[in-house]
């Protein structure tokens, strides 16, 4: 469903739930990382894209401060105090939002508390970012209730949501996912500097190109580990050894060339491998996008499926659902290129392919999957889409 019939879901939702009309809604959406694979904690290079699947938080604002919240997850309930959150092990979904609202306080937003409804249909442990759909989407909607200077810096709307995540919620994730979600714009891919935060939105044609998602059914969850954690102490501590044997100025693997990667002597060889994939994966987002600037899509295809082998093969979070997705996915015309999508171990490939490519790469995706793996695959049309927005109710 679009958007906004998300939105009007969530209302009659809260509606039949708290016996009175809503006051604002946030709504946001969840992302694509077409390039830019674990780069973002390495204070590289990113480029994703915002998609059509959203999240919606539908409320009303509460006199006292406590905070009252029923989703669509299940059959999800849960009562806080919003002026004291705690995180909560039986209603986790919950501390996405309780996040928010502990990062809105410090930051000096007065609120109360307040009832509100999530509705979604941006698919959970899917690699697409739901949480941080979810986290962005109660940011709009409490700054709609309880306005603050900090509406007005997008920038530090996502970090502020970054820190909900990796403080209260404890995944160790990047700005990727909450920067999609907040700057996203249709028909534009996002080009994101993770150390400097420079970024500018790409053409990304939908006359030309669509996006499919592929969702393998296999759930990843990053905030209970899943390699994520292992595979970022990793780069931290390959930063470290270039920093101490090359006489270089290594704050990162963004300060690893592909030269020095290349000619690593004595260096563990699995922390090789997972430098190996950040360093040329950084090349890759800048050629990618030199590709989208020059209406190259053959080329940016090509960075997509390189992408993909180098998760495979040097940073070993993929799993044989996605890699089969891909596979099928490459070798089908019309398509640009394929690959997984996410943190990884699960998740979904991300395909890009000629609009009138859709109807055939479906049906070879559905026959494929289930002829390997004797299940269906969930598969979700999409483009380029807009990033998060507010409604204040009449």
């Amino acid at each position: 469903m679009d958007r906004n019939e998300l939105i009007e879901q969530a209302r009659q939702l809260f509606i039949a739930r708290f016996g009175h009309e809503p006051q604002a809604a946030g709504v946001a959406p969840g992302r694509v990382e077409l390039l830019g694979n674990h780069t973002d904690y390495n204070e590289g290079f990113v480029l994703p894209s915002a998609i059509d699947r959203c999240v919606a938080v539908v409320g009303s604002a509460r006199e006292i401060a406590q905070a009252r919240v029923a989703t669509t997850y299940g059959d999800g309930f849960a009562s806080f105090d919003a002026a004291d959150p705690k995180p909560d092990p039986e209603a986790k979904w919950a501390d996405y939002v309780k996040g928010v609202v502990q990062e809105l306080t410090r930051v000096g937003a007065t609120m109360d508390g307040f009832d509100a409804v999530v509705v979604s249909d941006v698919p959970v442990g899917a690699g697409v970012s739901s949480s941080a759909a979810l986290e962005v989407a109660t940011a709009r909607f409490l700054l709609t209730l309880y306005p603050h200077p900090i509406l007005a810096d997008k920038m530090g709307l996502a970090k502020l949501c970054q820190r909900a995540e990796n403080d209260f919620v404890g995944a160790p994730t990047g700005l990727l996912d909450q920067f999609s979600s907040v700057f996203g714009q249709a028909g534009q891919a996002l080009f994101l500097d993770c150390r400097t935060l420079d970024h500018r939105a790409i053409p990304l044609p939908a006359d030309r190109a669509h996006i499919l998602i592929a969702d393998s059914g296999v759930k990843h969850a990053l905030a209970a580990g899943g390699g994520y954690r292992e595979r970022r102490a990793q780069c931290e501590e390959a930063a470290r050894w270039f920093a101490q044997h090359t006489g270089q100025p290594v704050k990162s693997l963004r300060d690893v060339t592909e030269a020095m990667v290349d000619d690593a002597p004595g260096l563990d060889a699995t922390l090789h491998k997972r430098a190996h994939h950040v360093v040329y994966e950084n090349v890759r987002v800048q050629m990618g996008v030199a590709a989208l600037e020059s209406g190259n899509l053959a080329a940016f295809g090509e960075m997509l499926s390189n992408s993909h082998e180098s998760c495979r093969t040097f940073f070993e979070n993929s799993c044989p659902e996605v890699d089969a997705l891909v596979e099928i996915a490459q070798a089908h015309p019309g398509v640009y290129g394929a690959k997984l999508t996410g943190g990884g171990w699960g998740g979904c490939a991300v395909i890009l392919h000629e609009p009138q490519a859709l109807e055939s790469l479906s049906r070879a995706l559905a026959e494929g999957y289930r002829e390997r793996f004797d299940r269906d695959v969930t598969l979700l049309p999409t483009v380029a889409a807009q990033g998060a927005e507010a409604v204040h109710f009449e």
